[in-house]
Order: structure tokens, then C-alpha cells, then sequence
């Protein structure tokens, strides 16, 4: 079972970060905002990969990602989840959802830290450059 989880977190990453997946009950914040803590890696980090987090099993995935300045990072519910949400320091914050997507554009440089404040232990961040 925890298999085919993880593989279906993979597929919607792949599927958002594609331009798939829809955007039902997505949230667009306001961009920037304050920044928090320091470089936990040290130095310049390459940007990862994606801007895709999938959001399932009390996990973000990645939890950490790095991007670059005007970058919009896209969090997407598995489906049949427990309600969970993307809250940053700044008072940014998705709604308490089960399904669909939360987008959020960062357009200054800085570490966001972000948690779902309905699960203990559940954060990230996102580092952008």
C-alpha cells in the first residue's frame, strides 16, 4: 500500500510540474513576503528539479526545495488524504484541504518555512535564489 502511495504522489508531481493535474480548489496567495531562518545547506544551492510538493501521509514531498526568484511552487493534495494545509510565518496560508492545490509565487530571494499547522512534525521549506 505505502508503495502504491508513494507512487501516486509521484505521478501528480509529475503531473503538476508537467502543467497537468487542474487546478481544482487552488489558492493563489500574495507573492513574497517575510523571510525566515538562514541557508540551512550553506552556500549557493542549485535549484531542485521541481516547484511541484505533494501533500500526503502527514508528509510534504520534497519538504525542502530550492527555487529561483519568481518561481511559483505548487502544493497538491494525494487524493483521499486527511485534511492538511501550507502555512507560512508570514500569515500565508492555504485552507484546510483534503484535495486540489495551493500556488504560491515567490518573488524575493530568502528561506520560507512553511508547516501544516494541523499535524505536528509536518514542515518545509523553500529556499529561494
Amino acid at each position: 500500500m505505502k508503495i502504491l502511495r508513494n507512487l501516486t504522489i509521484a505521478t501528480l508531481v509529475a503531473a503538476v510540474s508537467c502543467g497537468g493535474g487542474g487546478a481544482s480548489n487552488s489558492v493563489t496567495s500574495p507573492t513574497g513576503g517575510n523571510t525566515t531562518g538562514g541557508n540551512p545547506t550553506g552556500g549557493n544551492d542549485t535549484p531542485t528539479a521541481t516547484n511541484a510538493v505533494g501533500v500526503a501521509d502527514n508528509n510534504f514531498t520534497p519538504a525542502n526545495i530550492v527555487v529561483n526568484v519568481g518561481t511559483t511552487v505548487t502544493w497538491t493534495w494525494s487524493p483521499n488524504v486527511a485534511a492538511h494545509n501550507v502555512t507560512f510565518g508570514d500569515g500565508t496560508k492555504s485552507a484546510d484541504l483534503t484535495t486540489g492545490t495551493f500556488a504560491r509565487t515567490f518573488s524575493t530571494a530568502g528561506t520560507f518555512n512553511y508547516s501544516c499547522t494541523l499535524h505536528s512534525g509536518m514542515q518545509g521549506s523553500v529556499k529561494v535564489q
